[in-house]
């Protein structure tokens, strides 16, 4: 399977890992779908915006829509990217879809997927170290399991400017470990993972920290590997 799993969008939209997407999907992409089903907002307008960022890579989008025949446009394209916004709203939404089963099984026989924030919070095992609150009421939780480590976008070290005593990422994820034994990844702002046949290699400009059970939390940086 190959996967990118990207923190965030950042402003100008996708414009700090263009480059790495343009790489990742290769020229034998030539129509890229869309999934604008975390957006809690219009998903029209969410698609366009996507548009100005997806299509200097010389791709042909297509928007995925849960609601207007997803699994018939998925069919059509031959890589997937995954929009970010409500974790919970996402997984809902694909699940009742159909859309959960179809991308894995694309993705499970190469079709390429790429996803930012809940996009990539998607890729994991579970959505459970999301962010995000669960403003849709969500009682299941796994997610389509193309990796097998959690993903928690949007990872903050301790801020300085944090009340001492306040709670941080690392807190959570530590209870996350109490009941649940796979790794989570932390991917701070402007950087990616690329999954490439069980490989993982950090991209972009700022690090990962990866959590294992009953081990210390280690850094990694642009090139480095993840001891998966």
């Amino acid at each position: 399977m190959r996967v990118l799993l990207i923190s965030n969008s950042g402003r100008p939209y996708l414009e700090h890992c263009r480059g790495a997407l343009g790489e990742f999907y290769g020229p034998a992409v030539r129509k890229l779908g869309f999934v604008s089903a975390a957006t809690l907002a219009d998903p029209e307008f969410y698609f366009t915006h996507a548009k100005t960022g997806l299509e200097p890579l010389g791709v042909e989008l297509e928007h995925v829509h849960w609601e207007r025949q997803p699994l018939k446009t998925l069919e059509r394209v031959d890589a997937l990217f995954v929009g970010g916004g409500n974790t919970y709203a996402l997984l809902d939404r694909v699940r009742s879809s159909g859309l959960q089963d179809a991308i894995k099984e694309r993705a499970r026989t190469g079709m390429p997927y790429a996803g930012a924030s809940a996009g990539a919070n998607l890729a994991g095992p579970t959505i459970l170290t999301t962010n995000d609150w669960n403003i849709v009421a969500l009682t299941h939780f796994a997610a389509l399991h193309l990796v097998p480590f959690n993903i928690n976008p949007h990872f903050k070290d301790t801020d300085p400017a944090m009340a001492p005593g306040s709670e941080t990422r690392e807190d959570r994820i530590r209870e996350y470990h109490v009941r649940n034994k796979n790794a989570v990844v932390g991917i701070e702002e402007q950087t990616m993972v690329r999954v490439d046949d069980g490989i993982a290699t950090v991209l972009g400009q700022q690090r990962v920290k990866l959590f294992r059970v009953g081990q210390a939390p280690r850094w990694f940086t642009a090139g480095e590997r993840l001891p998966l």
